[in-house]
């Protein structure tokens, strides 16, 4: 404790050098409050300078965002990693829902019902789902342009963080479209007689999209060249397989699966996307879903039904460690966002 201040001396020495001199590795001095959250920062701070030295990333500084209940009305609300940190993001009173980061962590996007009022503001209940997109640092809502439809939901940004994935019935059913960050330019990616929903852009490469589709009969998850063309399925056919979430290196999905378990009792599953050989990670502990991946690669956040109520977890892409980030309401479709600059 110095000058009203909690002063971490932090050192990292490796000791198969002959002398010290050479073997210091980090010598700095991390400040905070005095209280438990100055403790934690210093305590992160050097933690994320020692796994810097090991090439390995971070999660200081990044986001997870996702809907939560607690206040009478589904909100999204963010959070740290940890589980720390829980503030509610929007404030409609209504249905806010599905989430989505662009790459660069500045914009959030996410499908609301619009409150429908009548005279004298009478609320009378909600609109259509539309597509809403705010600044993650001003929380100002941003212009963007909905189609005349019944249902249109954001899905993902692409990598330029300056365009969008949407899905949207102004085709009759649900297709997927590519819009510019205000709606406008719509452009129709799939052309299926089969709902088309959840168009995810592989963050390594941008030129492809896994998605979910029902042109099989079930909802099962497939890839496709982000102009539409080249279309595969990936998973088996079995069950239902929905909320794919590529990992960092564009070469693994998570997603949620009902393969060999009762109906709508789903799991979370990995696939290497190349050779289609999968593990799962969840096992019989309630309703596992709405996987996504860590900026590390190696982490996951999931909402499960395994305490009662839907809560959110964190766990390790091999099912290990997990740990339990919201208590309060229900909490799901988590998405994970990368530290802004």
């Amino acid at each position: 404790m110095q000058n009203n201040q909690l002063v971490l001396y932090g050192w990292l020495d490796d000791v198969t050098q002959s002398n010290t001199s050479s073997a210091q590795l980090i010598g700095k001095v991390y400040i905070g409050t005095l209280d438990e959250a100055g403790a934690a920062k210093v305590a992160r701070e050097f933690a994320a300078d020692i796994l810097k030295i090991f090439g390995a990333t971070s999660l200081l500084g990044t986001k997870i965002y996702f809907v939560s209940s607690r206040t009478g009305h589904k909100e999204i609300w963010s959070m740290d990693y940890d589980g720390s940190n829980q503030k509610e993001f929007t404030a409609y009173g209504t249905i806010t829902t599905f989430p989505v980061v662009s790459p660069d962590g500045t914009k959030l996007a996410f499908t609301t019902y619009p409150v429908r009022k009548g005279a004298g503001g009478k609320v009378i209940g909600e609109g259509q789902p539309e597509i809403y997109v705010h600044s993650v640092e001003t929380g100002r809502k941003l212009v963007y342009y909905n189609q005349k439809a019944s249902m249109n939901a954001a899905s993902d940004f692409m990598l330029d963080s300056r365009h969008l994935l949407i899905y949207c019935t102004a085709s009759g059913y649900s297709q997927i479209y590519e819009t510019d960050l205000d709606g406008s330019g719509l452009r129709r990616v799939t052309h299926s007689g089969s709902l088309e929903v959840e168009g995810k852009v592989n963050p390594k490469t941008g030129n492809d999209v896994v998605f979910v589709s029902g042109r099989g009969g079930t909802p099962q998850i497939y890839r496709m060249n982000i102009d539409g063309t080249d279309v595969a399925r990936l998973t088996t056919g079995e069950g239902d397989a929905v909320n794919p979430s590529w990992s960092p290196d564009g070469q693994h999905i998570a997603f949620s699966w009902t393969r060999g378990f009762e109906p709508g009792n789903f799991n979370i599953f990995v696939m290497d996307v190349a050779t289609r050989d999968f593990v799962q990670l969840t096992h019989g502990a309630g309703r596992n879903e709405n996987p996504s991946w860590a900026p590390d690669g190696v982490h996951l956040v999931f909402s499960s039904t395994r305490d009662r109520n839907t809560q959110i977890y964190t766990m390790l892409a091999d099912g290990t460690g997990v740990q339990q980030l919201t208590t309060q309401g229900n909490n799901e479709k988590p998405v994970w966002s990368k530290a802004t600059q």
